[in-house]
């Protein structure tokens, strides 16, 4: 059982479409697919309910209208008379059960998170549809399967957790379908509550509920197909010579999601970690490529790649006493928690009156806000702490399982970055760990990076290093003279 997911890039339009069709038709039976919708759809969906809730009857039919015009883009290109019949006659009631829904959010005067889950499967849904349509007029049989009967999710609505003993149970359904050799399209990013209602899953929720339907169906590989080739050494927007990891842990692909790697969103892989599932990510424009493969085990103890996390506060909160840390550190925690900003790592001094938060804030913005946040937070529970923060901070990460467990590494991180001139604000190591990172000036971070690829990342089998060997030098001395 293959489980494949295609991003919204992926399916752009019409062409792009068919070539997903062309890359899933390639792939050994049993197999189940999973669609976003298509690169632009959302925003468009998110605009026509933010414009019905104010009333801009205007703005609200123009997001509609180029939602309806790329919907029928896409569906021009299915070959088949009657498929594409078929399908424009489904879009046709999902785009009236969403001016249904926009007619609710206009009446509200405001996006409740139910109707807004309800009004963004929009997206998806039309694009199951297509897609199982052409890939039908291909003479591939499929179905379409909307994943709000099947993926089973609490009701937090917008950031719904998945129910996997549900989801288990009602993907059996189709497993008689999968198993006759007909290909399922589902929906990504969507779910449904206990009630039946629709809900979506978040930040990286396409790719998440890949891995939980491949997990629900005991897949034997879950591919994520993107508009990268695979993980990266480095970003290539910050390193030239970046290029793909063959393999990577799942320790380590966490890792790397966590400091900043985008192809991965960190909780993405769970569930396939769970039933020790191999994730991989390829190329929907380079499908020939073999791109990385994410497994339990890590293939080697090197680096694997450096990444960074650029514009974080570093926070330090330092308390009087030493038994004040523990309550000060507990409300710190509380209050950035319910304000939904990301810690990317926290340490304590050794002094034990210290504590150093390095964090993102998001739509929190600088120093001025977090530190009203917290002074609030602290006050409020008669916790006296100082708190500093500092802007302009990023953190750089080495990654690659056993890394860390090396005497000398952290010292090996330290002077190469020494050398390159890059400050080091903290740095941390821990034999557990499966990267070695360092807090240095967001202006410094592409600096620190590319120094660090190139200190750390070893060159491909059979590549020279950029600096060839002394070894080598003296052999083409002696050619040449």
């Amino acid at each position: 059982m293959y489980v494949m997911k295609f991003g919204g890039t992926s399916v752009g339009n019409a062409q792009r479409v068919e070539s997903v069709c062309r890359i899933v038709e390639a792939q050994p039976l049993p197999r189940a697919v999973v669609v976003s919708a298509a690169s632009g759809v959302t925003n468009l969906l998110l605009e026509a309910a933010k414009c019905a809730a104010g009333g801009n009857v205007d703005g609200r039919a123009a997001a509609v209208a180029a939602i309806r015009e790329k919907h029928a883009d896409v569906a021009a290109g299915i070959s088949n008379d009657t498929e594409r019949a078929a399908a424009l006659a489904i879009l046709d009631q999902v785009h009236a059960a969403l001016d249904d829904r926009l007619d609710e959010v206009a009446a509200a005067g405001s996006v409740p998170a139910k109707l807004s889950d309800s009004i963004v499967a929009t997206g998806e849904k039309s694009m199951s549809v297509m897609a199982a349509a052409m890939l039908r007029s291909r003479g591939t049989a499929a179905v379409h399967a909307w994943a709000d009967r099947y993926l089973a999710t609490d009701d937090r609505f917008g950031n719904a957790r998945p129910n996997r003993d549900r989801t288990r149970e009602q993907m059996a359904d189709l497993l008689p379908l999968l198993n006759d050799g007909v290909t399922v399209v589902f929906t990504g990013f969507i779910g449904g509550a206990p009630d039946g209602s629709t809900t979506t899953l978040g930040r990286g929720g396409s790719d998440y509920s890949a891995t939980l339907i491949g997990a629900a169906l005991d897949a034997t590989e879950v591919q994520i197909w993107t508009d990268v080739p695979g993980v990266l050494t480095a970003d290539p927007r910050q390193v030239a010579e970046a290029r793909v990891v063959p393999a990577v842990s799942y320790d380590e692909a966490q890792e790397l999601a966590h400091f900043g790697a985008k192809v991965l969103h960190p909780r993405t892989i769970r569930p396939a970690v769970s039933r020790g599932i191999p994730v991989r990510i390829l190329s929907t424009f380079l499908p020939e490529e073999p791109g990385t493969l994410v497994t339990r085990d890590a293939a080697n103890d090197n680096v694997k790649a450096v990444t960074a996390l650029k514009n974080l506060l570093l926070l330090t909160i330092d308390v009087p006493e030493l038994e004040d840390l523990a309550g000060a550190s507990a409300e710190v925690f509380a209050a950035l928690h319910h304000a939904h900003i990301e810690i990317a790592s926290v340490s304590q001094a050794s002094s034990r009156r210290r504590m150093t938060y390095l964090v993102d804030p998001g739509a929190h913005g600088g120093c001025a806000n977090v530190r009203a946040l917290l002074d609030d937070a602290l006050a409020e529970s008669d916790v006296e702490a100082d708190v500093r923060c500092e802007e302009g901070v990023a953190l750089v990460a080495a990654v690659g399982a056993g890394a860390a467990s090396h005497p000398a590494a952290l010292a090996r991180v330290l002077e190469v970055l020494a050398k390159a001139g890059v400050p080091v604000l903290a740095s941390s190591q821990q034999d557990s760990n499966v990267a070695l990172t360092a807090t240095v000036p967001a202006s410094q971070a592409d600096r620190a990076v590319q120094a660090l690829h190139d200190a750390l990342i070893k060159p491909q089998n059979g590549a020279r290093s950029r600096r060839p060997r002394r070894s080598d030098l003296l052999a083409e001395s002696m050619r040449v003279g």
